[in-house]
């Protein structure tokens, strides 16, 4: 008989690959979050499920608002192995909007305190009635997410990645 601990050292991947990105309407994250949450809570605890989805709607809305345009495609990856839980996702953008980002989790990954941080971009994006720059700092702070970026002409990459420790 196969013992819940054992579940959760099932190996997964998942890709996911939509184009052109116009085509995308709806809530689409949502679903695809959702639909991973689902299936990674069959064998992983829903702390671990719930973190992948939340990465996912994240980095899929970013993907979506910071495409070059709309005839580009956008990649999820996704892969868990009972000790590791990675995202990619993968989108045609400019070099400007890459190094834009580039910045933003080099300061996250820079940061000495994560929770300061998000407190205090909430207090500057309230008080100038801004919108965005939150999401990737709360992957770090508030779901110990580790972040990295890469270029290679035209798709920016955002990796996320967490070591899970074991079954919880």
């Amino acid at each position: 008989m196969v013992k819940e601990r054992d579940l959760a050292t099932t190996s997964i991947s998942m890709r996911y690959d939509l184009s052109p990105t116009k085509n995308i309407i709806g809530d689409m994250s949502g679903v695809i979050g959702e639909f991973c949450d689902e299936f990674i809570g069959a064998f992983y605890s829903r702390n671990v499920s719930k973190k992948a989805n939340i990465v996912i709607t994240e980095l899929f809305d970013n993907a979506i608002e910071n495409s070059e345009d709309g005839n580009g495609r956008i990649t999820l990856e996704l892969s868990i192995d009972g000790e590791h839980l990675r995202i990619r996702m993968m989108n045609n953008a400019t070099r400007s909007q890459y190094r834009k980002v580039r910045d933003h989790v080099k300061e996250i990954n820079s940061s000495a305190n994560l929770k300061e941080m998000l407190a205090d971009t909430i207090r500057k994006r309230r008080e100038g009635r801004l919108k965005g720059g939150l999401g990737l700092i709360r992957l770090a702070a508030e779901n110990k997410f580790q972040l990295s970026v890469r270029y290679r002409r035209p798709c920016i990459m955002v990796e996320t990645g967490i070591a899970l420790g074991g079954p919880d």
